[in-house]
Parts: C-alpha cells; sequence; structure tokens
C-alpha cells in the first residue's frame, strides 16, 4: 500500500512519455502536424518541468549536470524548432534530430528515473509528484484545442521557466528532511543501472 503513491507518480509520467512518442510521430509524419507539434511542445514543457523540480533531486546526485545538461540540450532544440515552425524548410531534419535527442532521453527515463520514483520516493514525496503533474499539465493546457496560429504559442523556454517556478512555489521547494532522506544512495543507484 505505500508504494501505491510511488507507482502512481510513475505510471502518470510513463503515460505522459507515451503521449509524446506518440506526438513525435504525428509530428513526423505530418498528421495534423502544427496542431501536434503544438501539443508536443507543451506537453515537453510541462513534463520538463516536473522532472527538474521533483524527480531530478531524487533521481540524481545535486552534482549531477550531464542530467541538466541534457535537459537544456533538449529545450533549446525544441525552442528552435518552435521558432522555425513547421512550414520552415529544416524544420524536417532538425525535427529528425531533436525526435532522436527526445527519444533516447525518453529512453533513460524509463530505465533509471522511473524505477527510482517507484522505490525511494516516500508517499508524500509521490504524491507531490502527482499533483505537480496535475499542476502543470492545467497551467500549460497540455489537453486544450489549439490556437489558429499553434507555433505562436508561449515560447517554450518562458513556459518551461513559468511551470518549474509554478512547481517550485506551490510543491517543490518545500521538502521536509524525511522526504529528502527518501534519496537514493550511492549503491542503491549503483544496483540499478546494471
Amino acid at each position: 500500500m505505500t508504494r501505491a503513491a510511488a507507482e502512481h507518480a510513475a505510471a502518470l509520467l510513463e503515460r505522459q512519455h507515451r503521449r509524446i512518442q506518440a506526438l513525435l510521430t504525428d509530428v513526423r509524419l505530418g498528421r495534423d502536424r502544427a496542431a501536434a507539434f503544438a501539443e508536443l511542445v507543451r506537453l515537453i514543457v510541462a513534463h520538463e518541468s516536473v522532472e527538474q523540480s521533483l524527480v531530478y533531486p531524487i533521481a540524481h546526485p545535486p552534482t549531477d549536470a550531464a542530467r541538466r545538461s541534457e535537459q537544456h540540450q533538449l529545450l533549446r532544440a525544441l525552442a528552435e524548432l518552435y521558432d522555425l515552425g513547421v512550414q520552415h524548410p529544416e524544420f524536417d531534419r532538425k525535427f529528425a534530430q531533436f525526435t532522436d535527442l527526445m527519444s533516447t532521453h525518453l529512453t533513460h527515463q524509463n530505465l533509471r528515473e522511473l524505477p527510482l520514483v517507484r522505490n525511494c520516493a516516500s508517499p508524500a514525496y509521490a504524491s507531490r509528484i502527482t499533483a505537480a503533474v496535475e499542476l502543470v499539465e492545467t497551467f500549460a493546457c497540455v489537453h486544450r484545442p489549439v490556437e489558429p496560429e499553434p507555433h505562436r504559442a508561449v515560447p517554450p523556454l518562458s513556459l518551461f521557466s513559468r511551470l518549474c517556478a509554478a512547481v517550485d512555489a506551490g510543491l517543490g521547494n518545500r521538502k521536509s528532511q524525511a522526504e529528502l532522506d527518501t534519496r537514493p544512495t550511492p549503491s542503491s543507484r549503483s544496483a540499478l543501472r546494471s
């Protein structure tokens, strides 16, 4: 029973991973491309803001700059695609590169980070992750119909900053010592990597 909250939080993050993968395919295949790209931008930014604020603190030591660098690379690439727009002649080539980066990132999360959420997050911390996912999806309007010019919505980096601030203010940075003690030890991280 104590793992139910952690399992639910991980399942929500996995659901977002599946939706991101589906939207990557929709954009690549041209299925209502502008709308799919607009939803993809909002969902990735919402998802990454929760990871930044709540998943990375338990999945990586505070000194792990590689994860944050990978995330910033993804967000910069997404912002570049956003600036180009789906009609730009370079969009397809750059989107293919972005898809590879994003797919690698999601695979890494599924294999290394979500098991830590399931196994190391306290019920209270897992509930925080769940609430943050719901908050950012609402704030980023992830499930709403897109506007007539969807690629001209809020720019990804600006939206990411706003969502991280919302998560931190509402949920993320008021961690109790008990919640922080749920961080995995170096040995538990090593075991999960093998």
